[in-house]
């Protein structure tokens, strides 16, 4: 990334070099990047006659659309901090988060129109609202479009906030994690390492994640840099990704493994032609052998996952195509191997690093850490310690490198001194035939400390197992201390905006 010092340098730059090539697509319009480098002028441009200061922040609450990479480079090129907005959010978190972060100005997608007011009347500090309509020119490409397309004149520091992106807010209020323009090329750099691929001709990734997610944001600025091809997808059910991967020509693409099953289920999908495709990633949480095996017979490409996180830029290991495959054995629950200028460190208690194949908090160094948490520095200083991040997720190291990631360690259940991980037990539990979901909560227990509950919701048209059938399902896989004893039945799960499973919400009734 050493002719990039910010995100501002890759739409100028890459108009120099690539001119009229195709920069991103989206719906039925194709943007070149010299086309890309003049729309991030006239934002920047209009940032500035709006009085932006540097580091000021500026929200965006909008489906995907291309309209998000004039604004992201809009604001970098006016040295402002774009703050993206989950719009799977309730009103009340969105009002939080703009709160929060003192944003002055709003982009906000028509389809979230019907909050316009409400947000007005709720917060001062945002001074102007300009909805995003991909479909009307006197909304957002009209304000753009009265600006001038010549290149704005601001000194940005590679150190300064780029983004600020919130977490997801399992345990309280979500934070605001400041990434740098450096570390967002920084991760651009981890990540090319990886996907060499990009840098051929006619290079083609499928923004199909919500962009205000750090790995799919990462994922087009990747692409951008190497003067390929992000094609952007608003919406898409597996039968339309079924028909717009072929026509792409799409090399990379991220898609959870829900999504990968319901591809495969397609009538027609023996018929599609994946021939483009290089690499699938995995989005989530891993993916069971059996349906990797399945979808490397159809799609006849690499997989691969990672881990990582907001605070730390996106992903820190890799595994790649090698390792993810349906024969990998116990390879395939890893997260993979460090990715460039990245160190990891389990740690115990005490702080104490431990010996591989030991389980404690992962820890992790690398060029493209999070700089702090906004107006938090008490959490700062918790997870941000002599450059290292304590990332609250308990794993370990094998003698190859692998990552393995166990739990969170907030989830970590103590039982009789005994440390156990309900991810362990849930995963063991999705197998039993008449799961459909499972989590796995410690509950209060005069003898043990804490006892195992697992909440189940069964498959369709299937009837409700006696307790001493899970157990006898579990004993010859998990040690005894590990198989819960009480199971409850419910038809779903609460979550939070990003579809993470509420486990306090469901353990707060026995603790209260």
């Amino acid at each position: 990334m050493l002719e990039f010092a910010t995100l501002a340098d890759i739409p100028r730059v890459n108009a120099e070099r690539f001119g009229d090539a195709v920069a991103i697509t989206y719906d039925l319009e194709d943007i070149s990047y010299s086309s890309f480098d003049s729309r991030s002028n006239q934002v920047a441009n209009g940032l500035s006659d709006f009085g932006v200061r540097a580091e000021e922040r500026i929200a965006i609450l909008n489906k995907n659309s291309a309209t998000f990479f004039d604004i992201l480079f809009g604001c970098a090129k006016a040295n402002a901090t774009l703050v993206t907005v989950n719009f799977r959010l309730t009103e009340s978190e969105v009002v939080f988060i703009l709160d929060d972060s003192d944003a002055t100005l709003l982009f906000l997608g028509s389809e979230f129109e019907s909050l316009a007011d409400n947000l007005s009347a709720a917060l001062p500090n945002l001074k102007q609202i300009i909805i995003v309509d991909d479909n009307n020119a006197c909304r957002f490409a009209g304000w753009r479009d009265q600006f001038p397309r010549t290149a704005p004149v601001a000194t940005i520091d590679p150190k300064s906030a780029a983004v600020q992106m919130y977490t997801s807010g399992t345990t309280g209020n979500p934070k605001g994690v400041e990434l740098s323009h450096r570390a967002m090329l920084n991760a651009a750099s981890a990540g090319l390492d990886v996907w060499q691929f990009l840098f051929e001709p006619n290079s083609a990734v499928l923004g199909t994640m919500p962009l205000f997610h750090i790995a799919a944001c990462n994922l087009c600025i990747a692409a951008l840099v190497t003067g390929a091809r992000a094609d952007i997808v608003r919406d898409a059910s597996p039968a339309e990704l079924a028909h717009i991967l072929p026509s792409k020509g799409t090399n990379l693409v991220p898609l959870p493994a829900t999504v990968i099953h319901e591809m495969l289920r397609l009538p027609n999908i023996g018929d599609c032609d994946f021939g483009a495709l290089k690499v699938m990633l995995i989005a989530g949480s891993g993916i069971a052998a059996t349906l990797l095996k399945e979808a490397a017979e159809r799609f006849d490409c690499g997989f691969a996952l990672s881990y990582g996180s907001t605070e730390m830029c996106g992903g820190v290991t890799y595994l790649g195509p090698e390792f993810c495959h349906a024969l990998a054995g116990e390879h395939l629950k890893s997260a993979g191997m460090l990715l460039a200028h990245s160190e990891i460190r389990i740690v115990g208690e005490t702080g104490q690093d431990l010996l591989n194949g030991e389980v404690g908090e992962i820890v992790v160094r690398s060029n493209r850490l999070m700089t702090k948490y906004w107006n938090r520095p008490d959490a700062t200083c918790e997870s941000l310690k002599d450059g290292w991040f304590y990332s609250g997720d308990a794993g370990y190291l094998d003698d190859d490198g692998l990552l393995y990631v166990v739990d969170r360690l907030k989830d970590m259940v103590i039982s009789g001194g005994e440390n156990i991980y309900p991810a362990e037990i849930e995963q063991v539990l999705h197998s039993h035939p008449s799961v459909e979901d499972v989590a796995v909560v410690g509950i209060p227990d005069p003898k043990w400390g804490e006892s195992l509950l697992a909440f189940i919701v069964l498959k369709s048209q299937c009837d409700p197992v006696p307790a001493e059938d899970f157990v006898a399902y579990l004993r010859p896989k998990l040690a005894g201390f590990k198989i819960p004893r009480r199971y409850e039945y419910v038809t779903s799960f609460p979550r939070n905006a990003m579809g993470k499973v509420l486990k306090r919400t469901l353990r707060q009734p026995y603790w209260a």
